[in-house]
């Protein structure tokens, strides 16, 4: 415990004073705040408007119902995980641009040492934002008119630390390109475009069983797609767990990601 404190010390000291990531902290988890919260809203006034304008009624979503509320939540906050990736490469490229990394190096810190610090920041900001995101849910699931308190702690509840390691491992790819790039421009733009063009091209091209092991894919898989009453009244179903394979995936892919990082580092002249 204590190595892993003084390994994130120098990594705290860095970050306290630097206002530009509070602020985009706070906006990323404000807005994530205020879309969670309003969701229900949001719903509702699409199944008003839909049963208007149609002969067949839509059934009322109840998005803060528990148990389903933690799936609920987290599938919904993993649309905005692309901003703690953004955060992570922000925090990552300044060593490289203000020289910061080789001055770590050259007083004393080691390479791993880094590594292990920016892995534990990592770890926090995935695990924070998960809390926020369950912490979220359980407000407005106690809001709701007569809660089912019996189902507060169910096997849905497990959809939070699923969505620590859909964060952690997306962040990840996000800080191994900021290694390998070293630019914050460039990195945000080759992820971008790993993320939304290149990995959908070799997941077309992959057979099924091999391209859902992809790491943006996996990522996406932690949290399925709720199974709402509008879907089960057109007889769709989707899975209402995390599929063990996806979370060794994810976990496989941070360690590949982490050890990459080790190597660039290693061979590479700061």
């Amino acid at each position: 415990m204590r190595k892993i404190l003084n390994t994130l010390y120098p990594e705290w000291i860095k970050v306290l004073n630097y206002k530009t990531f509070w602020i985009l902290s706070g906006l990323y988890a404000g807005t994530l705040v205020l879309l969670l919260f309003s969701l229900q809203g949001l719903l509702s006034n699409v199944t008003v408007n839909i049963n208007s304008n149609s002969p067949s009624s839509i059934p009322d979503f109840p998005v803060y119902a528990f148990p389903e509320v933690w799936q609920n939540l987290t599938y919904i906050a993993g649309f905005l995980k692309m901003f703690p990736a953004f955060l992570v490469i922000i925090l990552i490229t300044n060593e490289f641009t203000y020289k910061t990394l080789k001055q770590q190096i050259i007083t004393g810190s080691s390479r791993l040492e880094f590594i292990a610090g920016k892995i534990a920041l990592i770890f926090l900001l995935a695990v924070s934002v998960a809390l926020l995101v369950g912490i979220s849910g359980l407000i407005a699931g106690l809001l709701q008119d007569s809660p089912d308190y019996k189902s507060i702690l169910s096997s849905k509840l497990w959809f939070i630390p699923a969505h620590a390691l859909e964060l952690f491992t997306y962040m990840m790819l996000a800080a191994f390109l900021a290694v390998l790039l070293k630019r914050a421009g460039t990195t945000v733009i080759v992820f971008l475009l790993y993320a939304f063009v290149i990995e959908k091209i070799l997941a077309f091209k992959l057979p099924e069983n091999i391209a859902s092991f992809l790491p943006i894919k996996a990522t996406g898989n932690l949290i399925p797609l709720p199974n709402s009453s509008l879907m089960k009244l057109f007889g769709v179903s989707f899975s209402e767990f995390t599929v063990w394979t996806d979370v060794i995936s994810c976990i496989v892919w941070s360690i590949i990601f982490a050890f990459a990082i080790f190597q660039i580092l290693k061979s590479r002249d700061l």
